[in-house]
Parts: C-alpha cells; sequence; structure tokens
C-alpha cells in the first residue's frame, strides 16, 4: 500500500502499522500514481488526475478522499504579478502532483490565460528566479503560505487554488481519492485497517498535528486548523467537484465511466 507522505493526509494513517500480508511504501504522489498503475503497489491515495486519466483502469474506495470545500492552504500559487496579467507568463509547476498542475491549467483557461506551465524541483526561490509564478503543493506550499518569506527583497503574492475553484465552481475540489486497478480488489480487513485508522487520527486531530507540526517547524495551533479543513469521506458533493473537474480537465470524460468498491 502506497502512503502519501504529506501532512493533510496523516490523519488516514495515524497508528496504522503493517501486518504479515501488508506492507508500505512512502513517497510523493507523482511516485505513487506511478507505482499503483505499473502494479507495483495495490493500493494508494492517488491523484484526482491520474484517477479520471486511468479511469479504465482504476476503481476507488467509496468512502475515501481528500478534499476542500474552498481554501485548502498547501496548493499554491506564487507570483509575481496580477492573475490577469499572466497571459503569455512562464510558470514554474512542481514534479510532485499532476492534479494540481491541471487544476492550475483549468483556472488559467476559464480566465482566458495562456501560459508555458514548466516542471521544477520544488524549491520556490529557484523557481521565481527565472518565472513569473510558481505553483508548489503539500507541505513546502503550506509552509511558504504561512511564512510568506521575501525573495530577492520581494514578496509574491499568494493564490490558493482551493479557494479559487470554489470561486468559480462553488463545488469542493477532491485533489485525491484511494483507488486500486480493478483486478485487484482490496482486502476487507484492509479497507478496516484503513476505517479505523482514519476514525483514530481524526479523534486525536491535535496529537496528530502536533507531531506534523514538529516536522514541520510550524504552531501547532496552524497545523490543526490546516487539518480540520479537510473533507476525508469523499461524500457526494465531493463526488461532483470530481466529476467537474473531470469534464473540465480530461478530454472524452464522463461521470459514468468512474467505478468505486462496493464495500
Amino acid at each position: 500500500m502506497g502512503i502519501v507522505a504529506y501532512t493533510n493526509v496523516a490523519p488516514l494513517h495515524w497508528g496504522l502499522q503493517p501486518w504479515e500480508t501488508a506492507s508500505f511504501v512512502r513517497g510523493v504522489p507523482t511516485e505513487l500514481n506511478r507505482k499503483l498503475l505499473a502494479g507495483e503497489i495495490d493500493l494508494t491515495l492517488i491523484s484526482s488526475y491520474e484517477f479520471l486519466q486511468h479511469r479504465h483502469q482504476l476503481r476507488a474506495l467509496p468512502d475515501f478522499s481528500i478534499a476542500t470545500l474552498g481554501p485548502v492552504y498547501s496548493v499554491m500559487l506564487f507570483h509575481w504579478c496580477p492573475w490577469q496579467e499572466l497571459d503569455g507568463a512562464r510558470i514554474a509547476v512542481t514534479t510532485h502532483s499532476a492534479t494540481s498542475v491541471e487544476l492550475l491549467r483549468v483556472l488559467l483557461n476559464e480566465r482566458n490565460l495562456s501560459a508555458e506551465l514548466l516542471p521544477c524541483e520544488p524549491y520556490l526561490p529557484a523557481m521565481l528566479q527565472h518565472h513569473e509564478a510558481a505553483l508548489l503543493i503539500g507541505d513546502s506550499a503550506l509552509t511558504e503560505a504561512v511564512l510568506r518569506r521575501s525573495i530577492d527583497g520581494r514578496q509574491p503574492l499568494v493564490t490558493d487554488l482551493g479557494e479559487a475553484w470554489y470561486a468559480l465552481t462553488h463545488l469542493p475540489f477532491t485533489f485525491a481519492v484511494w483507488a486500486s486497478r480493478r483486478n485487484s480488489p482490496p482486502s476487507p480487513r484492509l479497507v478496516a485497517e484503513l476505517r479505523s485508522a482514519r476514525e483514530r487520527g481524526l479523534g486525536h486531530l491535535a496529537a496528530v498535528a502536533a507531531a506534523e507540526a514538529h516536522k514541520l517547524d510550524l504552531p501547532v495551533g496552524i497545523v490543526q486548523r490546516y487539518l480540520a479543513n479537510f473533507r476525508y469521506y469523499l461524500e457526494p458533493p465531493d463526488r461532483d467537484g470530481l466529476v467537474t473537474f473531470g469534464e473540465r480537465a480530461v478530454p472524452g470524460f464522463r461521470a459514468s465511466e468512474l467505478e468505486f468498491w462496493e464495500l
């Protein structure tokens, strides 16, 4: 099973331990997406764009998600000029998530803006040195958004892409779902262990936040508010947001093509 090594996923595997028939592989979304599609792992939290693109190969758990209704605080566009001036811009984008890059592309298209999206290693000062904007996700985006550090004596503007999506659609944005290949259903024990870990993590959110805040060197209160903002159950509005993203981002997408395990 793949475990995404980001703070916002921590409540979903709080206290979860491998057992005799289960082992864990940790990594960033792009690494785990690739391993799942290659058959190297059996189940992982997969980026929603990859799930939508590979919908004929994958099936999702029916009640797990990483979603927000409004700001996400960790999918952030840092830019030197206002949005309307990004037409024709060079934008450095993280190599760690396809979903966030495609979300940015959708938001640019909705504003009739054309920009060159250039994959870069996720280090903000280097990204903004030669580009008009930079997209960061995960812990690095959260940290930069909280600390708001100057770069070469200037402070970039910041746009939360979750908030921008909500302004556009008035729907949640579902960043990821748990999925496996269609010929490899997850075992009942695995699903039960995941559900128990989620309840344990959300029930001890202060402890989860304290552990994650220590790793990030951020105030505990900020991390706890950050985690409490997420929607972890893939409820009907989260599915609506997922489908709407598919319709805007994936050519030929139809909602009827998505499949979920009946568990």
